[in-house]
């Protein structure tokens, strides 16, 4: 985290509450969209298409939180490692990430170019899969 200055740790950790906020505000709608529910329509005539689309916007939904709760996560994680003095630094090769990764970024655990070598891994993980 040293090739970070004091100014850019503040803005990150400031970016990254800021994100924090935005992803609780969105699991908060989610959670009141889905207690609201859908309306009950007892009295409609419902057909199979009703119901899987019925199924189809639930499973959307849920996908939308899981995306929600990875982000939150992977925020609370950068907030830890700046807290703990491990931000800025792969967990790969142990390298500096570049300043310009992290403001791009600032949940980054990888330098670019070990990422690109954990995707291209996972890519062949799940061709054989």
């Amino acid at each position: 985290m040293k090739h970070l200055s004091d100014s850019d740790r503040h803005a990150l950790a400031k970016e990254l509450e800021a994100m924090k906020a935005q992803v609780l505000a969105e699991l908060r709608e989610s959670a009141a969209g889905a207690q609201a529910g859908w309306p009950e329509t007892a009295h409609e005539v419902r057909s199979h298409a009703d119901e899987a689309e019925t199924a189809r916007l639930n499973d959307v939904h849920f996908a939308e939180v899981d995306i929600d709760r990875l982000r939150l996560s992977e925020i609370e994680q950068a907030q830890r490692r700046m807290t703990d003095g491990r931000y800025g630094i792969c967990i790969d090769c142990g390298e500096d990430i570049p300043r310009e990764r992290l403001l791009a970024r600032p949940m980054a655990i990888r330098c670019a170019s070990c990422q690109v070598a954990a995707e291209s891994h996972q890519r062949r993980h799940d061709a054989l899969t």
